[in-house]
């Protein structure tokens, strides 16, 4: 196994590596003009072209730091237009609303785009006071406020709210009083975003409409439409003491029941010499859902690889699952850099390396021959391989695990697959009243089983364990470790195991030279 095997991973990891670098001079404060950036890794890709036959190595070193250059270079540019000056003075903005108001204890949250001349583009988190006009705010309605914006600051957050944010395109806040502002009608144009969001809420009223209320009207609105405004601050506690939060988010099981959805409406034996419109069929309608509930990440990932298979199958070729991810991880960290500082992107790309990576090897060791076995055996697999993606990243950003995790996917993620096509069937046979009120009734006895048994694991002692890593270069020696383990178990050489007792040891060591320093 090597990584030349990879194409994608050899270029997205030096790209990573580059945004990791501009990142770390951007909090030293220090000045690197971005052309340099693009002129150096413009030259050494020049170089390499010209080398790329008489000397292959030279040539892959090349491109390589090109790639480096470039993440850095992508990332400089990108924080240079969310990181905003602002005046220090008080004046006037006008904005137009991307956001139904969010509902706090004490304020509404919009999310503003501004639309000055100086400002123009710059998005913000505006702060109104709760009352009447506020609360009937709709995306696409303009804003004209008067006030002192700030940067966004993690000052009395508990976390890096900055860092959050900025990773989110947010360049500063501003908290008004109910003088300071005025609402004016849309003016005729709407952006793709904006009748998306108007596009969600539109179906949550629906299924309001149709008798979904409580957690289920919560649960379906989260898992097929990536809505979760609506779950309570108790219910996302159970499932995120239970170890089972992710199931709650918008991913590769939707994709998968849409596919095969599809697949029935558009069946092979129609496109014998056409396979290619086939693909082309469902992946548009693949990416009009991923688009018409806001592009999160865990589906954006799943539908980049399933284009690139889709096309690989209409073309006759194989395709490679890591391949596959690298290419996807490309794509999204080119269009948003600072997407590889947010949580959601890292727990769903580790998830998925350490599945695609761990779960053959596993099933090699063991695979029961009993058919619930074998379930049971797959399920734990594919749980335990995730976990060990996630859980240190995880430990470094909330200071614990959850312990109990096999044993809630056992039940969760079957009894999820139920809910999320039975959410997605509402939007076609939810317009006949016999069949509407069966889907509802078992719909909602479903989620009301799946949250009870759910809250009883989180209720087990030890359910969750305070466990913190504090520093992130740990997450990566972690990662380290156990891929060379696993290439010591596929390629039986011993100087796998010694390269993972080096970074053991090398980690050892950094960390009694850290501590030793404090």
């Amino acid at each position: 196994m090597k990584l030349s095997d990879w194409p994608s991973l050899r270029l997205v990891i030096p790209l990573i590596a580059g945004i990791f670098i501009s990142d770390t001079i951007d909090n030293t404060r220090a000045e690197v003009p971005v052309w340099y950036l693009i002129a150096s890794a413009l030259l050494i890709v020049t170089i390499s072209l010209i080398f790329s036959d008489r000397h292959p190595r030279l040539s892959g070193l090349c491109l390589s730091l090109s790639f480096v250059l470039a993440g850095a270079a992508s990332y400089r540019i990108q924080q240079n237009r969310v990181r905003v000056e602002w005046p220090s003075h008080y004046a006037v903005y006008h904005g137009i609303i991307n956001s139904y108001p969010l509902e706090s204890e004490r304020s509404y949250r919009l999310e503003v785009t501004l639309n000055d001349s100086i400002y123009r583009g710059s998005n913000i988190y505006l702060y109104l006071p709760k009352d009447s006009l506020a609360s009937a705010l709709e995306p696409g309605m303009r804003v004209i406020f008067d006030g002192k914006i700030n940067k966004p600051s993690s000052e009395g957050a508990g976390f890096d709210y900055e860092s959050y944010l900025l990773s989110h395109g947010i360049s500063g806040t501003l908290r008004v009083q109910a003088k300071d502002w005025h609402s004016l009608p849309p003016d005729g144009t709407e952006s793709l975003k904006i009748r998306a969001v108007r596009f969600r809420r539109t179906v949550i009223r629906k299924y309001q409409e149709w008798g979904l209320n409580g957690n289920a009207l919560a649960v379906a609105s989260a898992v097929s439409l990536g809505e979760k405004r609506a779950l309570c601050d108790d219910l996302r506690q159970v499932y995120s003491t239970s170890g089972v939060s992710h199931v709650l988010a918008v991913s590769g099981l939707h994709v998968g029941i849409m596919c095969w959805f599809l697949y029935l409406i558009f069946p092979a034996f129609l496109f014998r010499r056409v396979e290619w419109l086939r693909q082309s069929f469902v992946i548009g309608i693949l990416w009009a859902y991923a688009y018409a509930i806001g592009l999160p990440v865990s589906i954006t990932r799943t539908l980049i690889m399933f284009s690139i298979v889709a096309v690989c199958r209409a073309l006759q070729q194989e395709s490679s699952a890591l391949n596959s991810l690298g290419i996807a991880a490309m794509v999204m960290l080119a269009v948003d850099p600072s997407a590889l500082f947010d949580m959601s992107f890292q727990l769903s790309f580790s998830a998925v390396l350490f599945i695609v990576i761990l779960t053959p090897i596993l099933l090699e060791i063991y695979e029961p021959r009993n058919p619930i076995g074998r379930y049971v055996w797959r399920v734990s697999v594919l749980s335990i391989a995730a976990q060990i993606g996630t859980v240190p990243i995880v430990m470094y950003h909330f200071s614990g695990f959850s312990t109990y995790v096999l044993l809630a996917n056992l039940f969760v993620v079957p009894a999820m697959f139920v809910v999320v096509s039975l959410s997605m069937s509402l939007w076609i046979l939810g317009w006949f009243a016999s069949v509407r009120c069966v889907i509802v009734c078992i719909l909602s006895w479903l989620v009301d089983i799946m949250t009870a048994l759910v809250a009883r694991i989180a209720a087990l002692p030890y359910s969750h364990l305070e466990l913190s890593l504090q520093h992130g270069w740990i997450i990566f020696v972690i990662y380290a470790v156990v891929i060379l383990i696993c290439l010591w178990y596929k390629e039986r050489r011993t100087h796998r195991l010694v390269q993972a007792l080096a970074c053991m040891a090398f980690a050892s060591i950094l960390a009694a030279f850290q501590n030793f320093v404090i």
